[in-house]
């Protein structure tokens, strides 16, 4: 019996499974590799970035300079609003016969359009006012667009004449109960239109509102009860 059993006849070596599947394996690992390539940066997303930041950074550097030249303009004109002021209201005659129709009604009213603007003229447009007794509206007060200088006012006299004015049975009943005490309240209620400048470029537009009552001593000598009515704006 041959003592070696891993040769062969001939004296060569004999190479098993084993042999062949290791040198095999050997020639496998020493394949050169791929190399992975790095992703380079992408430039455009960069630029994208860039980009967004100055524009940001303007923007900013707007805001910044619109503010202060607002600030500045306010300093500097200090703008207040226009406003309407009641300056003097009285009843002159009412003449209600219990019929729940106002027969005549006659009442002086002056409204002074006021401007405290000290460096910048006002106009007043659109004005539409009313008079009303518990609902019902009495008269309507308009006025053409004009304009009030800075720091002054005009005043809008009103000679309001009302006949014919039905009162639904509440009402009757509230005037009924008005001239039994002697006082007779009205109501005036309305807006207009108010426009004025600061500086150069801003013009300023507002609505102002009015909505005030007045108790009349009537029957008596027609005059009212001291009240600060003015219009107010939002």
């Amino acid at each position: 019996m041959d003592a070696e059993a891993g040769t062969s006849r001939g004296g060569e070596p004999r190479i098993g499974h084993y042999g062949q599947h290791h040198h095999h394996h050997h020639h496998h690992e020493t394949k050169q590799q791929p190399r992975i390539r790095q992703a380079d940066r992408p430039r455009r997303s960069s630029k994208v970035v860039w980009a967004l930041v100055i524009l940001c950074t303007l923007f900013a550097i707007g805001v910044i300079v619109t503010g202060g030249t607002v600030f500045a303009v306010y300093l500097l004109y200090k703008p207040k609003m226009p406003y309407l002021l009641v300056s003097d209201a009285r009843l002159v005659s009412l003449e209600y016969d219990g019929s729940g129709t106002i027969q005549n009604l006659v009442m002086k009213l002056t409204i002074l359009a006021e401007n405290s603007n000290s460096k910048a003229d006002a106009s007043f447009s659109r004005l539409d006012l009313a008079v009303g007794f518990h609902g019902a509206e009495v008269a309507a007060l308009r006025a053409r667009p004009f304009s009030v200088a800075r720091r002054s006012n005009v005043p809008l006299p009103y000679l309001v004449v009302s006949a014919g004015r039905p009162l639904n049975p509440d009402g009757m009943q509230y005037m009924d109960g008005a001239l039994k005490a002697g006082v007779v309240p009205l109501d005036l209620f309305g807006k207009a239109r108010t426009t004025w400048k600061v500086g150069i470029f801003v013009s300023l537009r507002f609505w102002t509102r009015i909505n005030c009552r007045f108790l009349f001593f009537y029957p008596g000598n027609g005059t009212a009860m001291p009240i600060d009515c003015r219009s107010k704006s939002p």
